[in-house]
């Protein structure tokens, strides 16, 4: 029996896939997904349930829904990758649930699984647990983030009323494709006959695949393109402002949450609550006061500003940086940046060594693998003979190193390197 947080974490991490039978527990995700589900009296279909795919903005866009549909409907959030507490990854729209119910429903998963034919993986278990957690709690909707691709990610469980389907950029290519239309077309498959489909901000390659297959299944179509107008964002040193008009309706946010993508992604959230009928003034006021660990994240730690973003596609990392840019002296920063395997690392310090002097290099935490030297080494082979970069394998004392060459220092590239960050 589960007892505390930390045994639930360690739980959940006893159940990681070694990394050679990966392809194939994916191949049959969908199978073992439903037998679990089965087991656990199929929860997911307790509550009516939103779902996200994409290759940014997923987690921004599903905790803007979440916070809003919350004003007057029991929300859960289901989201991933967690930055400093397992918890994130399933909440009442961002804040957590009483420490009783993840223990209790913890056990009762356990006892439910316990003669299982086979072992699921981690995401297998998250992603039930939080579909489990969410009837327990008595939700009424649950916002649902896809982990990887779509077709057959672990949460493609679900018949969802709808879709959100957002930017695609190369990611997971050994996965998910090499092309865009590829990587679309894995995304694409989570839409559902007869749901509604909102498509945000894409490029036009994903979006011929996203209304290909919308039209395919029935469903009617909401897109970015054709109901946003007059979208328009601005970066002041106090909140972003995004402002914008669907159907003649006005909007205007104020927001701690930055960048111009983040601005889209209210639009994109915004779009979503009309179709739904969910969009109300108190959904304004919460989703103009929602704060998400590692988007923008400001710290003051001995007279020195601390930014922390999850960045970690390229254009991700542009728009923190142009946002970035707005507020603090780029000659006066210290980065510290890293990037999981599988990642386009080298779009990303391309970025990162346009605007900065001063880059130090290290591990993206332990839960998935990070390669520093091939990174150094690709940050070395790019940059101007004025420019400093830095290989320091250990995330703290990359930090510590930080904090001696710069007034402000940025963390980003990856949820695990900031979620080293948590305590300071």
């Amino acid at each position: 029996m589960l007892k505390t947080i930390s045994e639930l974490d360690d739980f959940f991490l006893s159940y990681m896939p070694s990394s050679s039978s990966t392809g194939s527990l994916r191949d049959s995700r969908l199978e073992r997904m439903d037998v679990v589900l089965k087991r656990l009296g199929n929860p997911e279909r307790s509550y009516k349930t939103i779902h996200l795919a994409g290759s940014k903005g997923k987690g921004t866009t599903a905790s803007i829904i979440a916070v809003a549909i919350n004003c007057c409907h029991k929300c859960g959030l289901y989201r991933s990758p967690h930055v400093y507490d397992v918890r994130e990854r399933f909440t009442l729209s961002g804040a957590f649930f009483p420490e009783s119910d993840y223990i209790d429903t913890a056990n009762e998963m356990m006892e439910r699984l316990s003669s299982l034919e086979f072992r699921p993986t981690t995401f297998e278990l998250y992603t039930a647990y939080a579909y489990l957690l969410f009837k327990n709690a008595g939700c009424e909707y649950a916002v649902i983030e896809t982990g990887l691709g779509g077709r057959l990610d672990a949460t493609n469980t679900i018949e969802s009323i709808m879709e959100i389907l957002l930017p695609i950029e190369m990611e997971h290519t050994d996965i998910l494709g090499d092309t865009i239309e590829k990587i679309s077309v894995e995304k694409s498959k989570i839409i559902k006959r007869n749901s509604i489909v909102v498509i945000s901000d894409v490029c036009n390659e994903a979006y011929s695949i996203f209304e290909k297959e919308a039209q395919s299944l029935g469903c009617p179509i909401h897109s970015f393109k054709n109901e946003i107008r007059g979208y328009e964002h601005e970066e002041q040193a106090e909140c972003s402002i995004t402002s914008f008009s669907i159907n003649e309706e006005s909007f205007t946010y104020r927001t701690k949450l930055r960048s111009v993508e983040i601005g889209k992604n209210y639009a994109t959230a915004t779009l979503a609550l009309k179709c739904l009928g969910l969009m109300t003034s108190d959904a304004v006021r919460a989703m103009e006061a929602l704060r998400i660990e590692g988007r923008f994240e400001e710290r003051k730690v001995d007279g020195r500003k601390i930014v922390l973003d999850v960045a970690h596609t390229k254009h991700s990392m542009e728009n923190l940086v142009s946002a970035f840019n707005m507020i603090y002296e780029r000659n006066k920063t210290a980065v510290v940046y890293s990037s999981v395997a599988g990642k386009n690392y080298e779009a990303m310090l391309s970025v990162l060594l346009d605007n900065f002097n001063q880059l130090i290099i290290t591990k993206a935490g332990s839960f998935k693998k990070s390669e520093p030297e091939i990174l150094y080494a690709k940050a070395m082979e790019m940059k101007k003979p004025d420019q400093r970069v830095y290989l320091i394998h250990d995330e703290k004392t990359a930090y510590e190193h930080a904090l001696r060459l710069g007034k402000v220092i940025l963390i980003t590239g990856s949820f695990y390197l900031v979620g080293e960050f948590g305590g300071i």
